[in-house]
């Protein structure tokens, strides 16, 4: 099997050759290249050969993310305030986001009103009013373009690009950095009728545009966030009034136009995985980091969705080799086996990871994914 093959196999939970293997590179590239972290956000030649190289000689991997979240054009679409390395910290530090209220209560009545597109364009004035309307079209255009050639190269050298979109995910999820994450708290309780009356505008909107972007990148995946969703931060009732029907919007339109949604569930999910349960068998895949009990993921979820992830942070930073291979083994030969598994790492690798731990990735479903 090629990789893409492998990666379509865990997806439909169907038999694989090897347990596919697709850490998420992101600030590690740069570090493990020798690349400074400004010159990786902000030029995305040098960030894709960065990307590539990794993948190549610490694998080969299966499939891996381009990095997308650490371009100069996404990081900017994002509602906070930026710290950027090379002029507000060293070169060589990872970029910071400041939350703060961004988006006030009445901006929910601007996107039921006037839609996504004007939200988005007060959002990008609010943030950047130095970045006029022509170069902010420039630069999404010049980042799909070179996204794209970078989907084809990657596919040339072997290595599926997980991704054709970075969905925001539900509106919680964008609205509580754009309002910070206490605030959009308290207009649970203060004003529930504009969250949930702006959420379908955005979940369907936010959509369509999603399924454009993968459309146009040639990639039938989309990445959806799901990290603020979690039971470590939502109560079940405020997820099924406020999250729950915008995620089956969002999953139900994508499967729909064929494109299979990556959920990306950051924090703790152990309590609230069946709720994953509601969706279509072998349609999704389902990231999970190291905060989620994997074993308990493969009790509820196993032979429904695929499972990727989850060898923590933390391990691949301050671990030793043979930790990492023997969480990976634990991995494979619980979740593995069954089917409908994906070797990656628990959200990004670190940026000062260790090259022999990330390695041991590829080495671990080598020795011991290959059935």
């Amino acid at each position: 099997m090629n990789s893409a093959q492998r990666i379509q196999a865990a997806i439909k939970l169907e038999a694989v050759d090897r347990v596919p293997v697709a850490p998420w590179v992101d600030h590690f590239a740069a570090s493990y290249t020798g690349l400074a972290k400004d010159v990786f956000i902000r030029d995305n030649r040098q960030r894709f050969q960065a990307v590539l190289r990794t993948a190549l000689e610490l694998g080969p991997w299966d499939m891996t993310y381009l990095a997308e979240n650490v371009s100069l054009t996404l990081i900017m679409a994002a509602p906070a305030r930026v710290y950027w390395p090379g002029r507000d910290l060293p070169e060589n530090e990872i970029h910071q986001f400041e939350e703060f209220e961004l988006l006030g209560p009445e901006d929910y009545e601007l996107l039921r009103r006037w839609g996504l597109l004007i939200l988005l364009r007060e959002v990008a004035r609010r943030l950047h009013p130095q970045v006029g309307l022509v170069q902010g079209l420039s630069m999404i255009l010049s980042y799909t373009l070179a996204a794209r050639r970078q989907v084809r190269a990657l596919r040339a050298a072997g290595i599926e690009p997980a991704v054709g979109f970075m969905h925001p995910g539900p509106l919680f999820e964008y609205w509580s950095i754009g309002r910070s994450l206490g605030l959009m708290c308290t207009d649970l309780y203060d004003r529930p009728g504009a969250v949930r009356s702006a959420g379908p505008v955005w979940a369907r909107a936010m959509t369509r545009l999603a399924i454009g972007g993968a459309v146009a990148m040639g990639v039938n995946r989309v990445f959806v966030a799901l990290s603020r969703s979690s039971p470590a931060i939502l109560s079940p009732t405020h997820f099924e009034e406020f999250v729950y029907p915008d995620l089956k919007i969002i999953i139900g339109m994508l499967l729909e136009a064929g494109i299979t949604p990556v959920l990306h569930c950051d924090t703790r999910w152990t309590e609230r995985l069946a709720v994953f349960r509601r969706f279509p068998a072998g349609r999704c895949i389902i990231e999970l980091d190291g905060d989620t009990d994997m074993v308990k993921a493969g009790e509820v979820l196993g032979g429904h969705t695929c499972l990727k992830g989850n060898v923590p942070a933390w391990l691949t930073a301050f671990g030793t080799r043979d930790e990492v291979l023997i969480y990976c083994r634990r991995l494979i030969e619980t979740q593995g086996r069954r089917g409908g598994f994906i070797l990656s790492s628990g959200c990004s690798l670190p940026s000062n990871a260790r090259t022999e731990n990330v390695k041991a990735l590829y080495e671990a479903a080598e020795e011991w994914g290959r059935f």
